[in-house]
């Protein structure tokens, strides 16, 4: 008999917000749920949105009160997401963290958590970066310490 695992996908990207990554988690999430293994969702809140819900499926999302300051994208706390992050964990028994979207902050503040709480984690690739604009330097050198310490990287596609 296969192992089941309990699964925390953190993004900043999800529904109601529309978008590849969002279809993607969903997707993933269902399948996975369709396998056996429990699987839960942490993203910011979104208008009308805060708290716990359920979709159609039965996928749990938990929707954490953070500001957003830039096309879903929250503002990187840090240490402020730890205690809400740590308590989702704990209550739901995750076994692994499975981070999305490079330009999530969220993702990065729950691989690094995970990992200081022992934790497998994931991460999930969605954008192709550069290397000569600022932009693309600083997202490369938030991805080297991200990646640093993380059990699997997933890139869903490749540049030719």
């Amino acid at each position: 008999m296969r192992r089941t695992y309990n699964i925390a996908m953190v993004s900043d990207f999800f529904f109601p917000q529309p978008g590849g990554v969002e279809s993607h988690i969903y997707q993933l999430s269902t399948k996975l749920m369709d396998r056996g293994h429990k699987v839960i969702i942490i993203t910011h809140n979104y208008e009308g949105r805060t708290g716990i819900r359920y979709l159609t499926n039965g996928l749990k999302v938990y929707h954490v009160p953070f500001l957003v300051i830039y096309r879903s994208a929250t503002f990187p706390t840090v240490f402020s997401f730890f205690p809400i992050f740590r308590n989702i964990v704990l209550r739901e028994r995750i076994d692994i963290v499975h981070g999305h979207a490079s330009l999530s902050s969220l993702c990065h503040e729950a691989i690094l958590h995970a990992r200081t709480m022992g934790l497998r984690t994931v991460f999930t690739d969605h954008s192709l970066f550069g290397f000569a604009d600022p932009a693309s330097i600083l997202t490369n050198k938030l991805l080297k310490f991200t990646l640093s310490d993380v059990d699997h990287v997933i890139c869903v596609s490749h540049t030719w």
